[in-house]
């Protein structure tokens, strides 16, 4: 499925060290990590077995990671320096860390630069040009896609001369206006892109019953405010000997000209329900009180800050023949559907580990997603109306009828195990059977497990099935209850009048 290969120097030749072919060389452990706001890395450990233990040098190899049957980089970066052991009972370890080629960015720094009327690809098109003065031929750059924009680009940019190419792309771009960038590797050079959001809509649905094999939801309040700030630009350097001074703070501008002699902003409905929490708010572009209060307002009333993450474990069904859907990518969006949890919506994955060596260890991080104070009471109210449902189903999980319902998926459950290590001995014996008759025994396999898996659906609606009926058992039973009562005290009252 994945291969992984090493070369000394960026033109150096290629060496396979995992691949993808079932009987040939492999890593004892390997596993990449992405997130869509920081630099790739990829972590594996290797055997002393392996002819190129000893081959990888600190910040001049490279690796790269692929899925050759798709013809997919799923990784490329430089090897860290390394660190090996042996320990007390002879055995050898060598555990070997990469970052992605992104990192580039922190081999240059930038100058001091001062200029005002300069839109931002142009700003960045200016460190592009620094970072190329000083690295190596295979490191310099190209400006790509540049697609974000400031409010107003007539505005004072600035940069010292104390932090990396990388370290002031994220302070003075990324920070102030949003955004992600991208390193590409094209075949006439490295190319980055500068997008509000790097992510495609995929078709491929990460849906309980399917490919979803477990989802943890965290809900997290904490950030909330309900009262804002606004700062704008420094104020201009009133005096000879305020200027130069380090130790002077400047004052910014703020509202209290445009707000009846208030600084902050307030939203009196989350003020009861949460107190008075102030969050100081900066727009460095802004020297207008009325625009900055605006901005202000608008960033109050569309507070999202209460946050929703999920924590997923899925099978990546584009690793699978015939599986004609877009793989799991950092920044890309899925629909992701379990009703259980009241979940059916798109989410983007924020975060990505994978697994070479176990795919079905692999996880993502989905969301991070900002939820407005209504989304939040509506998530609580959903999780409520859940736990509900989960009492219910074990209300009617006690009754006879689901005896029968286990026994059923006691006997898939076997026939699926009973499957898995007939594909297990099919994989065994590949190099000593005929392909022909491997791939007819495979498309049978195949069908056997389509057909367990819609008998495993049939059972999930019997067990929907059983609810319902047990729910209006009781309901049926609560009415004959109330009905027996009624009828007893008739017959106690005729009792005592004939006595």
């Amino acid at each position: 499925m994945y291969r992984v290969t090493v070369r000394d120097g960026w033109d150096g030749a290629e060496h396979t060290i995992h691949s993808e072919n079932l009987n040939d060389t492999k890593l004892l452990t390997a596993k990449i990590t992405r997130d869509i706001d920081a630099i790739d890395s990829f972590q594996f450990s290797i055997s002393p077995e392996s002819p190129y233990y000893n081959d990888f040098k600190g910040m001049t190899t490279f690796v790269k990671v692929t899925i050759p049957k798709r013809n997919q980089v799923l990784f490329e970066g430089r090897v860290l320096p390394t660190t090996d052991s042996m320990a007390t009972s002879g055995e050898f370890n060598k555990e070997i860390t990469c970052e992605g080629l992104l990192a580039f960015l922190h081999d240059s720094t930038q100058d001091y630069y001062a200029l005002a009327n300069n839109d931002l690809k142009s700003f960045l098109q200016h460190m592009i040009d620094v970072h190329n003065r000083q690295v190596d031929a295979f490191k310099k750059i190209k400006l790509g896609q540049v697609t974000v924009t400031s409010p107003s680009d007539n505005v004072y940019k600035s940069i010292d001369d104390s932090k990396t190419t990388y370290e002031t792309i994220k302070d003075k771009l990324i920070t102030k206006y949003g955004g992600e960038i991208r390193l590409r590797h094209e075949p006439d050079g490295l190319y980055l892109d500068y997008m509000p959001e790097i992510a495609i809509q995929s078709n491929q649905e990460i849906r309980l019953a399917s490919n979803l094999l477990s989802i943890k939801r965290t809900i997290d309040p904490s950030a909330m405010y309900s009262i804002i700030k606004p700062l704008g630009a420094w104020a201009e350097t009133t005096t000879q000997a305020d200027e130069g001074n380090t130790d002077i703070s400047q004052p910014r501008l703020t509202i209290e000209t445009v707000n009846a002699g208030s600084p902050f902003l307030v939203s009196q409905k989350l003020v009861d329900q949460i107190g008075r929490v102030v969050h100081p708010e900066v727009w460095d572009d802004v020297k207008v009180a009325s625009i900055l209060k605006s901005k202000g307002q608008a960033m109050l009333d569309s507070q999202r800050l209460i946050k929703e993450q999920f924590q997923v474990s899925a099978v990546d069904l584009s690793l699978l023949t015939g599986k004609m859907v877009d793989a799991f990518e950092a920044g890309n969006y899925h629909r992701t559907i379990n009703p259980l949890m009241g979940i059916d919506e798109r989410l983007r994955i924020v975060g990505q580990s994978l697994d070479l060596c176990n795919p079905l260890s692999s996880t993502l991080s989905i969301g991070d997603k900002l939820l407005s104070q209504e989304d939040y009471e509506l998530a609580i109210k959903l999780k409520n109306e859940v736990a509900i449902q989960e009492m219910k189903v074990k209300v009617a999980l006690q009754s006879t009828k689901v005896t029968a319902l286990t026994t059923e998926l006691a006997t898939t459950t076997d026939q699926l195990t009973s499957l898995k290590t007939e594909y297990d001995k099919l994989i065994e014996d590949i190099g000593n059977t005929d392909f022909k008759d491997i791939l007819k025994k495979l498309v049978a396999l195949e069908n056997q497990t389509t057909t367990i898996i819609n008998n495993l659906g049939e059972i999930g609606q019997n067990v929907l099935d059983l609810e319902t009926f047990k729910a209006n058992q009781e309901t049926i039973n609560t009415k004959q209850e109330t009905t027996n009562k009624d009828f007893e005290k008739r017959l106690t009252a005729l009792e005592g009048g004939n006595k």
